[in-house]
């Protein structure tokens, strides 16, 4: 079976990736996982006592994209896994490819910052180059 990777962060664009990978994944009989790299993560310091509060903190958001995305799914008689994981988009999202050994990757031109608006998307771009198997960057 194959396996499809969206990335999600809440943007239209992510939300138009997923769809796109939907509209594959049924047409493929593939596997969907969904994916938010959650940067902050990478950089959670804080005393002993706030880590739990400061954890559900930062994932309420990443939790509620994947919630959502879930939904759509079952909206469409369809279901997929979740996955939200600490780290740098791009560099999560191909070591999560290379572990599921994914076919394709999916997610939106350009991210929900304003300041990723500027340009292509610096997180598409470096997907593109560094992914281990064939990217489709939605518009």
């Amino acid at each position: 079976m194959k396996k499809f990777i969206v990335c999600l962060d809440g943007s239209e664009l992510s939300q138009r990736a997923l769809e796109r990978a939907l509209d594959a994944a049924r047409c493929e009989n593939a596997e969907i996982l969904a994916v938010t790299a959650v940067e902050a993560l990478s950089f959670f310091d804080c005393k002993a006592e706030d880590c739990d509060k400061t954890f559900s903190h930062i994932m309420r958001e990443p939790r509620k994209i994947l919630a959502d995305a879930e939904e759509i799914a079952r909206e469409r008689g369809m279901t997929i896994r979740t996955l939200a994981e600490p780290g740098r988009p791009a560099e999560t999202v191909a070591r999560i490819a290379r572990e599921e050994k994914a076919d394709e990757i999916y997610l939106g031109s350009r991210g929900k910052d304003d300041v990723e608006k500027l340009l292509l998307g610096s997180v598409s771009t470096r997907l593109v180059q560094i992914a281990p198997c064939t990217v489709i960057v939605v518009r």
